[in-house]
C-alpha cells in the first residue's frame, strides 16, 4: 500500500487509520509512524529479546531464582501461559516503559507473554528459507544458488508465499498492534567480490562477473519458468539467438537450443553478460516482492509492508545497484528497512540516497555503532559511559533527519552469544578461544544476563530516546 501518493493512496491510508492499524506520513514534510488514532511517532525498540539468553551458563542460577524452572519447554522456548512467561515479558515491559522503547523489532519471537505485558508494536517476520547468508560474498552466493536456485517465477515460491501468509499473515490482519512485515535480512541486490580467496579464483568467468541469483536459474532446465524468464529477456535484448549466445561463447541457431543450455561457465564479451545479468536481476527482484506483497494483501489490506531488511553495509558500497534495487522495490513496499552499524557519519550520504530514490521514509531496523561491542572486562564503567554517551548523540542526529522514522537496536541483553555458547557446549576450545581472543563472546544490550541494567551506559541514552519526538519534529523547520 503506497501512502500518500495518491489521491486514491490518501484514501487507502484515512480508511486504514480509521480501521486501527499503524500507518505512515508526513506533517510538515516530516515522516512519521501514524498510531492507529492517528498520533505521530518515532519507532524505537529492540531486537533479539530471545528465550536463548536467558539459557547461559553464566545466568542459569539467576534465572531459576528468579522465574522457576517452568520457564522453558524442554526445546528451549518460553512456556506461553505459565506464571514464570509472564513475568519474564512483564520485566521486558517495564524495561521497555522505563527506556521510552515503543516496538519489539525484527528476530523477536511472537511470544504472547511478551506480546500481553506490554504496550509495544512488533514487527511481523515473514521468514522463507532462502538461499543467501546474511553478508556472503560472491563465491559463497554462486555455491549457495547453485544448490538452491530458488526460481521466483516458479509455483513452488507461489505456493511457499502463499502458505506463509496464509499461516503467519492471516492471523494479524487485525491487530493494531503490528507496526509491519518484514522478510529477510540482507539480500543480495548488491554482491561483494571475494577476489583475494581462493573461493573467486575457482568461479568460472560467467561466475565472476553475472550475478549469482541470475545465473543459477539461467542453469536451470528449460521447462522451468525462471529458465523461460530468462530466455524471454534474452529475446527483448538481442536481434537473434546467435547474437545471444555469442555473448555466452555459445554456438546456437534456436531459442529452443539456447534454452536446452544449463551450462553456462564462458563469456563471448564479459561486459554485455554482466548488463544482462543486472537486468534478469531486476527481473527477480520485482518478482521476489510482487508475489510477497500480493500473498499479504489477500489476507491483510492494511497493515505497512517493511520489506527486506537492506544491508546497507554492503550495500552502500555500490550506489548504483542499489539504487536500480530501490526504484524496483518501491511499489511494494511502504517503508524503506535497512540493516546499518556506524556513526552518522558514514551514513548521512546513504541514508539520504535511499531517500531520495524511493521517497520512502526509513526505518534502521537492526543497528548498532559497531557490529561486536568489546567485552570491557575491568574497564567497563567508562566503557559504557563513553558509549552511551556517543549513542545518544548520533541518534539525536539521525533523528534530526525528517525521513529517518526508526531506530531497532540489534539486542536487548549482554547475554553469551550463542555461536560461543555452542562451541562451549560441544567442548570446541579451539572455536571458544577465537571468540575470547576476538572479544567477541557477548552480544550488544542494555542489560546484563542477570537483568541488571547498564547504568553508565542507560542514563545518556534514555535521555536522548526520550527526545527522538522532539528532535524529529523540528526536523521539519527552516534551518
Amino acid at each position: 500500500m503506497k501512502i500518500f501518493v495518491s489521491f486514491f493512496g490518501f484514501l487507502l491510508a484515512a480508511s486504514a487509520a480509521c480501521a486501527g492499524f499503524v500507518t505512515v506520513g508526513q506533517e510538515g514534510g516530516v515522516w512519521w509512524f501514524k498510531s492507529p488514532e492517528g498520533k505521530p511517532f518515532v519507532s524505537l525498540g529492540a531486537n533479539h529479546v530471545e528465550p536463548v539468553y536467558w539459557q547461559s551458563p553464566n545466568n542459569t542460577q539467576f534465572v531459576a531464582q528468579m522465574y522457576g524452572p517452568e520457564l522453558f519447554t524442554p526445546d528451549g522456548n518460553v512456556r506461553e501461559g505459565s506464571p514464570a512467561a509472564t513475568k519474564w515479558g512483564q520485566r521486558v515491559a517495564q524495561n521497555f516503559a522505563a527506556w521510552g522503547f515503543n516496538t519489539l523489532g525484527f528476530h523477536n519471537p511472537l511470544s504472547k507473554s511478551l506480546q500481553s505485558a506490554g504496550a509495544a508494536y512488533y514487527v511481523i517476520e515473514l521468514a522463507l528459507p532462502v538461499s543467501w547468508g546474511w553478508n556472503s560474498p560472491r563465491s559463497a552466493l554462486v555455491r549457495a544458488f547453485q544448490r538452491h536456485p530458488l526460481d521466483v517465477f516458479g509455483d513452488e515460491f507461489a505456493t511457499a508465499v502463499e502458505a506463509n501468509a496464509a499461516a503467519v499473515v492471516k492471523p494479524y490482519a487485525n491487530d493494531p498492534r503490528v507496526l509491519g512485515y518484514a522478510y529477510t535480512d540482507g539480500p543480495p541486490w548488491t554482491v561483494d567480490d571475494d577476489t583475494g580467496d581462493a573461493a573467486f579464483q575457482k568461479l568460472s568467468a560467467a561466475g565472476k562477473k553475472i550475478h549469482p541469483w541470475s545465473l543459477a536459474l539461467m542453469a536451470l532446465p528449460a521447462t522451468a519458468k525462471g529458465k523461460q524468464a530468462w530466455i524471454a529477456l534474452l529475446k527483448e535484448r538481442y536481434p537473434s539467438p546467435e547474437k545471444a549466445g555469442a555473448i555466452y561463447a555459445l554456438q546456437v541457431t534456436t531459442w529452443d537450443e539456447l534454452a536446452a543450455h544449463t551450462v553456462w561457465t564462458k563469456l563471448g564479451d564479459a561486459a554485455r553478460a554482466t548488463e544482462d545479468g543486472q537486468a534478469f536481476l531486476l527481473q527477480i527482484m520485482r518478482q521476489w516482492y510482487a508475489v510477497r506483497q500480493a500473498a499479504i494483501r489477500k489476507y491483510d489490506a492494511n497493515h505497512l509492508i517493511l520489506g527486506d531488511k537492506l544491508n546497507m553495509n554492503r550495500d552502500s558500497r555500490h550506489p548504483v545497484e542499489l539504487t536500480q534495487s530501490l526504484h524496483v522495490m518501491k511499489p511494494y513496499v511502504d517503508v524503506i528497512n535497512i540493516q546499518y552499524y556506524g556513526f552518522f557519519e558514514k551514513q548521512r550520504e546513504a541514508l539520504a540516497l535511499l531517500h531520495r530514490e524511493s521517497q520512502l521514509p526509513i526505518l534502521n531496523g537492526d543497528t548498532t555503532f559497531t557490529p561486536y561491542w568489546l567485552d570491557p572486562g575491568a574497564d567497563a564503567a567508562d566503557y559504557y559511559k563513553q558509549m552511551g554517551q556517543a549513542y545518544a548523540g548520533e541518534i539525536t542526529k539521525l533523528f534530526a533527519l525528517p525521513y529517518f522514522v526508526g531506530w531497532h537496536h540489534c539486542g536487548y541483553t549482554r547475554g553469551l552469544r550463542p555461536p560461543y555458547r555452542e562451541a562451549l557446549k560441544r567442548g570446541d576450545q579451539k572455536a571458544a578461544d577465537e571468540f575470547v581472543k576476538g572479544r567477541h563472546t557477548l552480544r550488544e544490550g542494555f542489560i546484563t544476563e542477570t537483568e541488571a541494567p547498564i547504568e553508565p551506559l542507560l542514563t545518556p541514552l534514555v535521555a536522548a530516546w526520550k527526545n527522538c519526538e522532539k528532535v524529529h519534529h523540528a526536523s521539519g523547520k527552516p534551518k
